[in-house]
């Protein structure tokens, strides 16, 4: 019969397999409450974050790891931790790579002002120009008596004529193509600016002794106000011999009527033009070998001229006295 008013607490649980009397197992223990402290290490994360960002990081992935196992709190703090860590990573990776890159750039900006000065300091560093040679001191530059000697070989040369200013000599002859004067004469008077001419002087060596080798050696200086108008005047010298270059003139001298053979005009190296002349019906063959140049405000004329040498030993005397006269002018 069914007790209507419940279950008697003094009787055995009727559900029980056990015998009568005997107590039933421990109730169950409630759950574990959670611990109440804040996990240390989360809230070192927060601290280290903004004094070391990368400890405060490594700090708060610790602390969440402990507040799984232990149930403490913080877990808040260690995520804040661990955000704020990597927020300041991040900021200071960005930093160096900026500063760097700035860095790079600031040689390129502070060589700018060397650069635009280097110009100033090259221009005040020019070397003046050298002295023009006066007209009293053209004599000195020209050979003597015994270098022309020794240039030539010839020992027997004696000075046969001086020149100090530019002029025609009765002497000289004729000849049918008078632009071509220039060519034939050393200090012809019809190839020069003749007011242009500050100072002149042309000394002329002759062996009247050796009629089988008669030698000659004329060499002339002209002093110009400037170097520009000595270069001016090279060069009209230049294109005379250029248009007679190549050609032959008639000249009648001391009696004789002869062909003139001209060659065209050469470049001999270190400023120096050379052109050759051979004198054709004479009863002695005659060579010429001319040479002109300039160099400050001088330009130099000369003429080698022999009977007994070949053409390449004239063009050596000449090439030797001009280079002798080259190098006294100083520039």
């Amino acid at each position: 019969m069914t007790n209507p008013f419940g279950h008697n607490p003094f009787e055995s649980n009727p559900f029980h397999s056990g015998p009568a009397g005997m107590p039933g197992p421990p109730p169950p223990q409630p759950p574990m409450r959670p611990r109440e402290e804040t996990n240390v290490l989360a809230t070192l994360s927060v601290v280290f974050a903004f004094v070391l960002a990368p400890v405060g990081a490594i700090l708060g992935h610790l602390g969440l790891s402990q507040i799984r196992h232990t149930g403490e709190r913080g877990r808040d703090r260690a995520l804040v931790g661990v955000t704020l860590s990597y927020v300041f990573i991040t900021v200071a990776v960005v930093a160096l790579i900026v500063g760097a890159t700035l860095a790079d750039d600031s040689p390129t900006r502070v060589a700018r002002p060397t650069t635009t000065t280097a110009p100033a300091a090259t221009t005040s560093t020019t070397p003046p120009p050298p002295p023009t040679v006066a007209p009293a001191d053209l004599e000195g530059l020209l050979p003597s008596l015994d270098d022309a000697k020794n240039i030539t070989g010839d020992h027997d040369l004696t000075v046969n004529r001086t020149y100090r200013q530019i002029t025609r000599d009765p002497n000289d002859g004729s000849i049918d193509r008078p632009e071509c004067w220039t060519v034939f004469d050393e200090g012809a008077p019809d190839g020069y600016n003749v007011p242009a001419i500050a100072g002149f002087i042309s000394i002329e060596y002759l062996d009247v002794r050796t009629a089988t080798n008669t030698w000659q050696a004329a060499q002339g200086v002209a002093a110009f106000h400037d170097a520009a108008a000595a270069q001016a005047q090279l060069a009209s010298l230049q294109s005379q011999w250029r248009q007679c270059g190549g050609s032959t003139l008639t000249a009648t001298m001391s009696g004789y009527s002869f062909k003139t053979a001209m060659s065209v005009p050469a470049d001999a190296g270190n400023g120096i033009t050379t052109i050759d002349l051979s004198a054709l019906g004479l009863p002695l063959p005659i060579l010429v070998a001319r040479a002109i140049a300039a160099k400050n405000n001088v330009v130099i004329d000369v003429l080698a001229s022999s009977s007994g040498v070949t053409i390449d030993r004239l063009h050596q005397v000449a090439l030797t006295i001009t280079n002798s006269i080259l190098a006294k002018i100083p520039g």
